[in-house]
């Protein structure tokens, strides 16, 4: 369960140049090294919309998804308890943001060691 934070970060910096690609900029940071709960959490924008995924080495996250245009957020708590989960997670967050036509992937593409949700070329 603790490498969720890690595998997320792993993730978002095998993904970065397709997630531009298809005009979605974001970011990922983690926690202070010492924490008891280590954590990581990735920002995706593009257009109007933007996400939020937090996770806790205790499979513990929160997702946020905004709409500039409308105000509208959606919050979401979730209790993971494998990398699938996380990556059930980070496919939704990833889907708010892809710009509308351009498709979402398998979840498949670009994977490492299970830790690949791509963007479908």
């Amino acid at each position: 369960m603790n490498d969720l934070p890690r595998t997320l970060h792993t993730w978002f910096t095998e993904n970065r140049e397709r997630l531009l690609a298809h005009g979605i900029t974001g970011d990922i940071r983690r926690s202070p090294n010492g924490r008891d709960k280590s954590s990581s959490w990735l920002t995706l924008e593009a257009g109007d919309r933007i996400a939020m995924l937090i996770v806790w080495s205790t499979g513990e996250a929160e997702l946020e998804l905004g709409d500039a245009t409308t105000g509208e957020v959606r919050p979401e708590h979730r209790d993971l308890r494998s990398i699938e989960e996380l990556l059930e997670a980070v496919a939704v967050v990833r889907d708010w943001t892809l710009p509308a036509g351009t498709g979402t992937g398998s979840g498949t593409e670009g994977a490492t060691a299970g830790a690949g949700v791509g963007v479908a070329e």
